[in-house]
């Protein structure tokens, strides 16, 4: 599976969890984590705020468990990280109730047709195989009383992902909308919810320019991840 800009969006943008009580251990989630992208991501991003955190990584596909568990065997955060080759329905079910400061998710949202021959691409890019209702039912009973869920998708599914969302009692706290170019319009967000009802921040990224240059803003935001953006 390869790294895709959806997730490296998320894994930049994701509100860090952040406690005033430095004993404290910062627990997040990384629903669907694929090659482990967004959990290594955040676990980079951690460790400058809260030097003591762990983070889950699930991941259904056991091809793409194995190699999110081998990209974070190779990284510096192999003691933070652990990777959980289960469905988030199977890990609900047998984990010791916990809970998350942050739960993070790029969930497929691609309609049932036309589906690919191969069935691991299948099952990462259809939201059969992980639907939003299921993941804000569980973040609901499994955040932190300031705990976050943080979501990237497709803007024709806002309505979906907002419905389900207030209907397990969370609430919309920040919102991004995503331009791929100047001028273009949104075909992406990204929105965090809470279990606490507060006024919701909005902002717009636009990743390129009307000259196809990648803009201040995207460059602030992910340069840290990208190498040919680092300079």
């Amino acid at each position: 599976m390869k790294v895709g800009t959806d997730g490296v969006l998320l894994g930049a943008w994701a509100t860090i969890p952040s406690h005033s009580d430095p004993a404290h251990k910062s627990s997040l989630l990384d629903i669907g984590t694929g090659t482990g992208i967004i959990a290594l991501m955040l676990a980079q991003r951690t460790t400058g705020i809260a030097p003591a955190f762990r983070i889950d990584a699930l991941e259904i596909d056991p091809l793409a468990a194995q190699q999110a568990q081998e990209n974070v065997a190779a990284s510096p955060w192999s003691d933070h990280i652990t990777v959980l080759p289960l469905s988030l329905q199977s890990f609900a079910e047998s984990s010791t109730p916990q809970t998350y400061d942050l739960i993070v998710s790029n969930p497929p949202f691609y309609n049932a047709t036309l589906k690919p021959s191969d069935e691991s691409r299948a099952m990462a890019r259809h939201k059969d195989a992980l639907p939003v209702s299921a993941i804000t039912r569980f973040a609901s009973r499994a955040l932190s009383p300031n705990g976050r869920l943080a979501l990237i998708y497709p803007t024709a599914y806002d309505s979906e992902v907002m419905t389900a969302a207030v209907l397990n009692g969370l609430h919309p706290v920040r919102i991004c909308d995503i331009l791929t170019k100047e001028g273009k319009p949104c075909k992406r967000r990204m929105t965090e919810f809470s279990i606490q009802n507060s006024p919701i921040a909005r902002q717009q990224l636009i990743i390129r320019d009307a000259e196809g240059k990648y803009t201040r803003e995207y460059r602030s935001l992910t340069s840290d991840f990208y190498l040919h953006l680092s300079d």
